[in-house]
């Protein structure tokens, strides 16, 4: 199964940074359980969408397509919820590599308030099936 979380790329320096939109729609299947009465997009599903945008960023900069997976997150903090009808930008840009981790950091916001911020990495996914 694939699922797509990010809408567009906005601008994107292959290898080293990625900015990217999500529209979020009231018609959304997920705001229906997170949480009855006051609709919030999951913490959970906002890294997706970042790793989904860094996936883009490295397969432009270093090929080998959908090879990335989320190795590990650090640090992420959020300000205020991302609701239906808010305009998310996602954007993220390479902090470190090392050990086969590419780090980004990333912030989220909606119009010019701060949704959260957060180091994460991903690594190339093993051939054995990761």
């Amino acid at each position: 199964m694939s699922y797509v979380f990010v809408d567009r790329i906005l601008e994107c320096t292959p290898g080293e940074s990625v900015t990217a939109l999500k529209a979020l729609s009231f018609n959304e299947e997920l705001f229906r359980d997170h949480f009855p009465g006051m609709p919030v997009l999951p913490g959970a599903m906002i890294l997706e969408g970042f790793v989904q945008a860094s996936r883009h960023c490295l397969d432009l900069g270093e090929g080998e397509g959908g090879a990335w997976i989320l190795d590990a997150v650090e640090a992420m903090r959020f300000n205020r919820f991302a609701r239906p009808g808010d305009l998310l930008r996602l954007e993220a840009s390479v902090d470190k590599r090392e050990g086969g981790r590419i780090w980004f950091k990333g912030r989220a916001r909606v119009g010019e308030e701060g949704v959260c911020r957060l180091r994460f990495a991903v690594r190339r996914r093993e051939a054995s099936g990761d």
